[in-house]
């Protein structure tokens, strides 16, 4: 019995202590909260569609939130965690499923952060700028914004002609395949997948954790892209010091930080399928120098601009929840049990709280994860073999009359012999005693 149970018990929990379990159970806790939450916006819009808070209308039965069958509020979502790392694994499963802008995190950063990411979830809108140069946007956090934080790629093809790019016009890596069968345009190293972890070439542009120095692309090289901003002529550009651009590169041996985004190249054929190499990237800001040369626009002459969001979901750890008003919050989802009284009371009172505008639901995700074919029939043999042995041992030490047990066999049938509740034995019976009544 010691054995198989043992062993049981070792691979069980050598089995719910791997990578491959937890990253099961993270995938089910997100697939349940994403079918939740598409399932709760689903009922919203059949009931007519969200009422935003400000929106002046007389309390009646069509608009209050207290009936829960006519609730209008917008649906607003806090997946909380007291695990970093499993927070950051469920979020990776919902990040699959919805849009990045979607998604509020409260994971970590500095407080500027933070509170710029919650003003996203409450308001559904982010403040901000946008670059005369690239277009990118730069979120405004409180703190002045100067120059801009979109990151550039400089490039350069078979010809030799260096340029900027933007990320998004990466149509994908350039895999050992296609570079072998590049005639004369082949450029820059082949990428390997395995640094993509398996993901397409074509999510080369999602991360710059990605990127190397070297690497082969296929890009979009249309100077007149619908997606992007038409991009300064020549002229424009040297009246915004462009000459002195070149020169503090050239001084550098093109190594340096300076470029600007200047017209592409005209490639008369497949302009929209041209193979490049990557040079450098960093953010546009410092590409263009407002110390160094560049004599146009920043961001310090764009007004600040609000951009709606549908953003409905919020990442909240643990160690940054206290004291925030979340009395907006539709639906919080736990992660893990929360066995301290206590403690509950103070994670759900974040949302359920004075000038709460509604109800709350309020689950703890639990995942009962099956086990897989090989280790459910191992389990179902294992449990056979202790229940079998146990009915061995069981038998050999016990009286079969009273039922009594004992450490060996002989113990238990001298027992008998003299055993109260059996008829053949010639033990005096106390009339006054419990098993009289046998």
């Amino acid at each position: 019995k010691c054995k198989g149970s043992a062993r049981f018990d070792l691979l069980l929990s050598e089995y719910l202590g791997t990578d491959s379990f937890q990253s099961l159970v993270d995938e089910k806790q997100a697939q349940y909260i994403v079918e939740a939450v598409k399932r709760e916006r689903s009922e919203l819009n059949a009931r007519g569609g969200s009422i935003p808070d400000n929106f002046n209308s007389p309390i009646t039965a069509a608009t209050s939130s207290n009936n829960v069958a006519c609730d209008r509020r917008p649906i607003k979502v806090v997946v909380y965690s007291q695990s970093h790392s499993n927070l950051l694994s469920v979020a990776e499963y919902i990040y699959r499923s919805f849009q990045a802008e979607n998604i509020a995190e409260l994971t970590e950063g500095k407080i500027a952060d933070m509170a710029y990411e919650l003003g996203r979830f409450r308001n559904s809108y982010k403040e901000g700028k946008k670059c005369r140069i690239c277009g990118g946007w730069n979120d405004y956090n409180g703190k002045k914004l100067i120059g801009c934080r979109r990151l550039l790629m400089e490039v350069c093809d078979a010809e030799g002609r260096t340029f900027l790019i933007e990320p998004e016009r990466v149509n994908r890596a350039v895999g050992q395949v296609e570079f072998n069968e590049s005639n004369n345009g082949a450029v820059g190293t082949p990428v390997d997948m395995i640094r993509l972890g398996g993901a397409p070439l074509s999510d080369y542009r999602i991360s710059h954790k990605n990127w190397q120095v070297g690497d082969s692309l296929c890009i979009d090289a249309r100077d007149d892209h619908p997606l992007f901003q038409k991009r300064w002529s020549h002229n424009q550009w040297s009246a915004f010091g462009s000459d002195r651009c070149m020169e503090l590169a050239e001084q550098d041996n093109f190594q340096g930080r300076d470029g600007f985004l200047g017209p592409l190249p005209d490639y008369e054929e497949r302009c929209d399928n041209v193979q490049v190499k990557l040079n450098k990237w960093q953010a546009c800001g410092k590409f263009h120098g407002k110390n160094r040369w560049y004599l146009g626009p920043t961001l310090v002459h764009v007004d600040l601009e609000k951009e709606s969001q549908d953003v409905f979901i919020l990442l909240l750890d643990a160690k940054l929840s206290h004291g925030l008003d979340l009395s907006f919050v539709t639906h919080l989802f736990l992660l893990e049990p929360i066995d301290d009284a206590a403690l509950l009371e103070q994670v759900t009172s974040r949302a359920h709280r004075l000038g709460c505008t509604g109800p709350v639901t309020i689950e703890t995700v639990n995942v009962w994860q099956e086990l897989d074919g090989e280790t459910k029939k191992l389990a179902k043999d294992l449990s056979s073999v202790i229940h079998d042995e146990d009915r061995k041992v069981l038998s050999k030490a016990v009286c079969e009359h009273c039922y009594r047990s004992f450490e060996s066999i002989e113990k238990a049938e001298m027992h008998e012999q003299s055993c109260e509740r059996n008829p053949d034995s010639k033990a005096v019976v106390d009339p006054f005693h419990l098993s009289s009544v046998y």
